[in-house]
């Protein structure tokens, strides 16, 4: 009987509110290129560009309102030859787009690379900030091992912050996502003694 509930509740959400679950279920995923991992002195960082993330769906939600967080996700991994490779080390930056319909104007919260609030009314200018993802320190360099191979891998997500609360109170097991991209993997790397003259 309870099963039956959840079925009906389920068909009945999804006829009243289909662009959640088209948007869930066949939204393609996008292209994420130009990784670029940079070894600096003391930190590893790494930047990366999502091509077509905000697409029309997503920037017609936020500008009716709807808060959107982006998510760039990065793992430091060790090659290994006879086994999986290993995560050594993860990093997240999250922004998070809200849009005042009144005041007409646009705030951008970028947690994970430095705390920063921004604000505009040029939509343009959000987009770009948010895709990419520029010069994030994943790792100290002292995580690395000479001579062992290293490369990172990026998956990025666009996601509702927040569901409308009905369709969060009867489908909280189901995840809503406008963009889950697959991992790429940026360019293989490793740690090299420098000899000192």
């Amino acid at each position: 009987m309870k099963l039956k509930s959840i079925y009906i509740i389920f068909i009945l959400v999804s006829i009243i509110c289909p662009p959640y679950f088209l948007n869930t279920a066949f939204a393609a995923e996008k292209e994420i290129t130009d990784i670029n991992v940079v070894l600096g002195k003391e930190e590893i960082s790494v930047s990366a560009k999502l091509l077509d993330g905000l697409n029309k769906q997503v920037e017609e939600a936020i500008k009716n309102g709807i808060q959107k967080d982006i998510i760039y996700s990065a793992i430091l991994k060790k090659k290994r030859s006879a086994w999986f490779d290993e995560d050594v080390v993860s990093k997240e930056v999250k922004y998070t787009i809200k849009y005042d319909v009144l005041k007409k104007q646009y705030t951008l919260i970028t947690r994970g690379n430095g705390n920063k609030e921004k604000i505009t009314q040029n939509y343009d200018e959000i987009k770009a900030a948010v895709s990419r993802m520029e010069n994030t320190a994943v790792s100290p360099k002292k995580a690395l091992e000479l001579d062992e191979e290293y490369y990172i891998s990026i998956k990025v997500e666009i996601k509702d912050t927040k569901l409308p609360f009905f369709l969060d109170y009867f489908l909280f097991f189901i995840p809503f996502s406008d963009i889950n991209t697959s991992w790429y993997d940026s360019p293989v790397f490793k740690l090299e003694k420098v000899n000192e003259k």
